[in-house]
C-alpha cells in the first residue's frame, strides 16, 4: 500500500511538472532538457562612421559567439552598415577586432542586409518574420514559430524612449508594438533582447509588460551613458567594443552555456559594467532558463575564435561615455601629431562637434519657449528651466506616453534636424521631449504646433 502511494504521488508530480514544463522534451546533451523549436537570432549594427567601429565589431563577436556555441548560420540574421572593415581609415584592411586579444571577427560573417538597408523598418520587418515589408538585403527573416526560441542583440546610440539607425529612428512605442504583436500571434516561445545604447533602459522601463514571454537586458538605465571600451588600446583604433556588449561576449567565449542560466550571466555583466547600470525588465522566470536556449548549447571547440577572457579592470580602466568616443579619440590624436595640417583639422572637427551640440541644445529650448511663453500662468520661469530645458528630473527617463513620444519625436526629427546632421547630436537633449510629453498628460498636438513653429514656420520666414 505504502509503495502504491508513493507511486501515485509521485505521477502526480510529474503530471504537475509537465504542465508547466511539457513543452521542453528530453536531450542527449549534457545540459539536460532542452526546448522543443528551435533557436534564431537577430543581430545589428545600428551605426555608421569609422568612430563608430565599436558597434560593427560588436556584431561580429556576436555572430561567432553564437556560431561556435551550435548555432545554424541559416538561422542568424545580421544587419550591419559595413563600412568599418574596409574603411580607409583602417590600417588593418577587411579586420574588425573586439578586443586587445586581436582576434579579427569579420572573417567568416554573414551579413545579410548592409548600407541603406539597415534601417528601422527593415528590422521590424525582420523581427516579426514579414518578408514582405522588407526592402533590399537577401530577404532573410526570423522564420520561427510557437515552439521557437529568439535571441535579438541590438548596439548603437539611444535616447530617451529611442534607439538609431544611419537614417532613422526606432521608438520605445514601435519596438514594444513589435514585441508584443509577435508575442500575440506566436513568434517564439521566448525571446531574450540584449541592448547596448545610451539610456536603453528607457526603451523597456514602464513599456514591456511582465506578463508576455520576453525578456530584455539594457547596458543603461534611462538617465545615462552606456560605455565603450578597450579606449586605449596599441593599435590606435577607436573604442574596439563597447563594455556591456564585450562583457557578455566574454562571458560566453569560455562558457559551458548549458549550466550557466540568463539570470547568472545577467548579475555577471552587471557586476563587469560598473560604469553604468545594466537592468532587466519583462519575463523574470526566463532567469532560470540556461543561456544554451538563447545562445547555443555546443562547448566550444579548439576553433572558436576566442577562448579567453581579458581582465575587467583592463576594460574598466579603457572605457569611455559612449557619447564621447569620437571627442576623446581626436583629442588623443592631437596630442600625439607632429603634422600642423592634421592638428588643424582635428581642432575644427572638435569645434564642429560642439557647435551641433550647442545648436541642439538651443533648438530643444526655442521648442520648450514657443510652447510656455505665451501662458506664463502655465509654468514659472524656474519650473520650466527646472523641467524642460537641461535638467533631467525623475520622470525624464521615463516614457509614461509611448504615442505622444513616438509623435513628438519624430516631428522633431524631421522637422528640427538638419539632414546633413547627426542625430546623436540632439539625443542627449531628447528627454526634454519626453517631458513634454509627460506634462502635457500625452496630448502631442500643441507640442508638435510648437515644433512646427519654431523648425519650420520660422525657419523660413
Amino acid at each position: 500500500m505504502r509503495l502504491m502511494v508513493v507511486l501515485s504521488i509521485g505521477l502526480l508530480a510529474m503530471a504537475a511538472a509537465g504542465s508547466v514544463y511539457g513543452r521542453y522534451r528530453s536531450s542527449s546533451s549534457e545540459g539536460g532538457d532542452e526546448p522543443d523549436g528551435e533557436l534564431w537570432a537577430l543581430l545589428v549594427a545600428g551605426s555608421n562612421g569609422w568612430y563608430n567601429y565599436r558597434h560593427q565589431a560588436d556584431v561580429a563577436h556576436s555572430y561567432h559567439v553564437l556560431k561556435a556555441h551550435g548555432v545554424k548560420e541559416e538561422n542568424i540574421v545580421t544587419m550591419m552598415y559595413d563600412d568599418i572593415a574596409n574603411n580607409p581609415a583602417n590600417t588593418y584592411k577587411g579586420k574588425l577586432f573586439n578586443g586587445p586579444n586581436w582576434v579579427d571577427y569579420y572573417e567568416g560573417v554573414n551579413i545579410d542586409y548592409r548600407g541603406d538597408d539597415v534601417n528601422s523598418e527593415n528590422f521590424l520587418n525582420i523581427l516579426k518574420g514579414n518578408s514582405s515589408g522588407v526592402r533590399g538585403g537577401n530577404g532573410r527573416v526570423i522564420e520561427s514559430g510557437p515552439d521557437d526560441r529568439v535571441f535579438v542583440y541590438f548596439t548603437d546610440h539611444g535616447a530617451v524612449g529611442l534607439i538609431s539607425f544611419p537614417d532613422d529612428i526606432l521608438t520605445t512605442k514601435s519596438l514594444n508594438d513589435a514585441l508584443n504583436w509577435s508575442n500575440k500571434n506566436k513568434r517564439f516561445a521566448d525571446l531574450v533582447f540584449y541592448l547596448e545604447a545610451c539610456e536603453s533602459g528607457s526603451m523597456f522601463e514602464r513599456v514591456l509588460p511582465s506578463n508576455i514571454n520576453v525578456y530584455a537586458v539594457s547596458a543603461a538605465n534611462g538617465k545615462e551613458s552606456s560605455w565603450g571600451t578597450y579606449c586605449e588600446n596599441d593599435r590606435h583604433l577607436p573604442c574596439l567594443g563597447d563594455l556591456f556588449s564585450v562583457s557578455w561576449m566574454e562571458d560566453s567565449d569560455v562558457e559551458d552555456l548549458t549550466t550557466e542560466t540568463v539570470g547568472q550571466q545577467f548579475k555577471i555583466v552587471q557586476k563587469e559594467t560598473n560604469k553604468s547600470h545594466v537592468c532587466h525588465f519583462g519575463k523574470m522566470k526566463t532567469e532560470q532558463d540556461p543561456v544554451s536556449w538563447f545562445q547555443g548549447a555546443d562547448k566550444l571547440s579548439k576553433h572558436a575564435r576566442n577562448t579567453q577572457r581579458t581582465s575587467v579592470h583592463h576594460r574598466l580602466e579603457t572605457a569611455v561615455p559612449s557619447r564621447e568616443v569620437e571627442i576623446q579619440y581626436l583629442k588623443k590624436i592631437l596630442l600625439q601629431t607632429n603634422d600642423a595640417d592634421e592638428a588643424e583639422i582635428i581642432r575644427d572637427r572638435l569645434e564642429e562637434i560642439k557647435m551641433k551640440h550647442a545648436h541642439a541644445r538651443r533648438t530643444m529650448k526655442r521648442v520648450v519657449s514657443e510652447l510656455y511663453d505665451d501662458n506664463e500662468d502655465t509654468l514659472t520661469e524656474n519650473t520650466k528651466r527646472r523641467v524642460f530645458y537641461m535638467e533631467k528630473n525623475e520622470e525624464s527617463s521615463i516614457v509614461n506616453y509611448p504615442e505622444c513620444h513616438h509623435k513628438v519625436v519624430h516631428t522633431f526629427r524631421r522637422l528640427c534636424v538638419n539632414p546633413t546632421e547627426d542625430m546623436e547630436y540632439f539625443m542627449p537633449y531628447i528627454f526634454v521631449l519626453n517631458n513634454l510629453c509627460n506634462a502635457e498628460a500625452g496630448r502631442s498636438h500643441d507640442i508638435m504646433e510648437a515644433i512646427i513653429e519654431q523648425c519650420l514656420v520660422k525657419e523660413i520666414d
